[in-house]
């Protein structure tokens, strides 16, 4: 089972809101610094090579559309891709509220063995669906 806790932090536990957040406007700066100067990523090779679309491919594109402000757009080039970065987004958010408050409680996920064999098919459901969505959308755009 897979649960949300909340629990004080172990000692000497990573500090995950601070870390993590900073990692993730770390990025958000850099790709907003790199798509301001207009530079461009190489083509997908498995695209190039086999005309089918990689995990990653239209992320690029979610992201120019994420900085235009233009989440539906993105969501349509790559909903993996969007749907992860609104996460993070929500998580340097809780992270932030943590951090000022001076809560001492983190949010943790607990799971058990039938936990972590649901994560994993979850996430390769999750994974071949995603997939099947950019053959479907992406050879198409």
């Amino acid at each position: 089972m897979l649960r949300l806790i909340r629990r004080p932090p172990y000692p000497g536990e990573l500090r995950h809101e601070l870390v993590w957040s900073a990692t993730f406007l770390g990025g958000a700066a850099a790709a907003f610094l790199w798509f301001a100067t207009g530079w461009s990523l190489p083509d997908c090779l498995l695209m190039k090579w086999t005309g089918l679309p990689c995990l990653g491919c239209g992320s690029t594109r979610s992201a120019r559309c994420l900085v235009a402000f233009d989440p539906w757009q993105a969501l349509l080039y790559h909903p993996g891709f969007t749907l992860t970065v609104l996460g993070l987004c929500l998580w340097t958010l809780y992270s932030a509220y943590v951090l000022v408050s001076r809560d001492p409680l983190r949010l943790r996920i607990a799971m058990d063995e039938s936990g972590r064999s649901w994560l994993r098919r979850g996430l390769v459901a999750g994974l071949l669906l995603h997939w099947v969505w950019q053959v479907f959308y992406l050879i198409r755009a």
